[in-house]
């Protein structure tokens, strides 16, 4: 069980997003004039880049490898630190700060953005063959730290609005919620915990199979958000 889930580790993730995609699609009419649209949109561009991101794969698959091979793409390193872990945070901090009602945590969300991404252009431009070759540290902490922060603002404000009294039937509160757990499971299993996978290949396991298992939860999840949460149009579309 453990080996097929890890061999057809790609191939499972894009599918559990394809599901909150589609169904994103069926249910967008209901959605339309919320802002929940551009969360739909957004499950899309995951998809997308997703799919793109297995280029390597999907060259080897084609006998066509050789074509990159020797480039400083035969890795997709590069490709998930500007799709997801900048692209990402873009998006959850512009999209809750269209949620947000206090101009206060908009604005702290907003500066919090603007230094995430002065680090980590710096953190590219200083260590650029990095860039090609894994991940930083930095960037992925401060892409959860932004989602994070997003998502414990948005509670906050609810907490403290009569929305709360109907919180029951707040997509976004489900997404919140969603989010929060995703990155509780996340952040100390993987970054801690597994902090030797690189090296460690029992470690590296355990690391891909915990953010399998998260993924499968959080966008099965958003699925179950989706079909059941009501239309609240209380926010800027």
């Amino acid at each position: 069980m453990k080996d097929t889930l890890l061999q057809n580790y790609m191939f499972i993730n894009i599918a559990v997003i394809f599901i909150a995609a589609f169904v994103g699609l069926l249910v967008f009419k209901k959605y339309k004039q919320t802002p929940v649209k551009y969360f739909i949109y957004f499950l899309i561009y995951v998809f997308v880049t997703e799919v793109l991101g297995s280029y390597a794969r999907i060259l080897n698959q084609l006998g066509l490898y050789y074509l990159i091979e020797s480039s400083v793409f035969k890795f997709n390193f590069w490709w998930h630190t500007l799709t997801w872990y900048l692209g990402s945070a873009i998006f959850f901090a512009w999209y809750y700060r269209k949620l947000l009602k206090n101009n206060f945590l908009k604005s702290i969300l907003q500066y919090a953005l603007y230094l995430f991404l002065i680090i980590s252009i710096g953190n590219i431009v200083l260590n650029f063959q990095q860039f090609f070759e894994g991940t930083f540290k930095m960037i992925r902490i401060g892409n959860m730290s932004i989602i994070m922060l997003s998502a414990v603002f948005y509670i906050y404000e609810l907490l403290h609005t009569e929305k709360i009294l109907e919180f029951y039937t707040d997509f976004h509160f489900y997404i919140s919620g969603i989010l929060l757990i995703w990155l509780l499971v996340t952040i100390p299993l993987v970054h801690f915990v597994c902090g030797n996978a690189a090296t460690d290949p029992n470690q590296a396991e355990l690391k891909w199979l915990i953010m399998l298992y998260a993924n499968i939860f959080m966008y099965l999840s958003f699925v179950v958000a989706l079909i059941f949460s009501k239309p609240n149009n209380d926010s800027p579309n």
